[in-house]
């Protein structure tokens, strides 16, 4: 059995016309569903790389679809704020600076207690092996201020009470500190790109089939 499928010049103009813009719509959606999945992987990286205290950081992580005049669309993976960029790259912080020690604690909340010990004359500097380490006493007046510092000194010497009075170690002050490379957000999304260009292919063909 033979079919003969007839096109009119007229229908196959409109067709070739409507290609390009019908194309573009195809890579667009290709591009929206798998950015989603790209961004998910992202995200897991960085969990699986840093502790992450809160999710507004994975968040900062981000991908989207973005279209310009008659172009193709792309996909702009970017992250907010410039920590993100500096574990992705590595990095070399110079100027004074105050390092918790015994854990980490939030930088708007490492500040205000470090100035509320300070207020309050409980705070000050002591030279030991070479370094400059901020000290507070153990005392009622600055309960609030040191919890969290008494806490994770005692965990880490074993301690199980202090005495008031004790001298605690709260942080180092340094001129410079380097900061390591700890993600690869750049090869995550490398990775992926097999199966970004298979979901174009995948769009592509449908649209060819129609």
């Amino acid at each position: 059995m033979e079919i003969t499928l007839s096109v009119s010049c007229d229908a196959l103009v409109k067709m070739l016309d409507q290609f390009p813009e019908l194309a573009k719509k195809a890579v667009g959606k290709a591009m929206a569903k798998e950015g989603k999945q790209i961004q998910s992987a992202i995200r897991s990286h960085v969990k699986s790389r840093m502790s992450v205290l809160r999710q507004g950081f994975l968040q900062n992580f981000r991908v989207l679809l973005r279209e310009k005049g008659n172009d193709l669309p792309y996909l702009k993976i970017f992250s907010k704020g410039r920590w993100p960029g500096v574990h992705e790259y590595g990095a070399t912080i110079g100027g004074k600076m105050l390092i918790p020690i015994n854990g980490r604690v939030g930088r708007k909340r490492f500040k205000a207690y470090v100035d509320e010990l300070m207020r309050s004359g409980n705070a000050f500097f002591v030279r030991k092996g070479g370094k400059v380490i901020l000290m507070a006493e153990n005392i009622k007046e600055n309960a609030k201020p040191l919890a969290g510092f008494k806490r994770r000194y005692r965990k880490a010497e074993g301690i199980k009470r202090l005495k008031r009075g004790t001298e605690i170690p709260i942080a180092i002050l340094v001129s410079r500190v380097t900061l390591q490379k700890r993600l690869d957000v750049a090869g995550v999304v490398e990775g992926r790109l097999p199966n970004l260009k298979a979901a174009i292919q995948r769009e592509i063909a449908v649209l060819a089939n129609r």
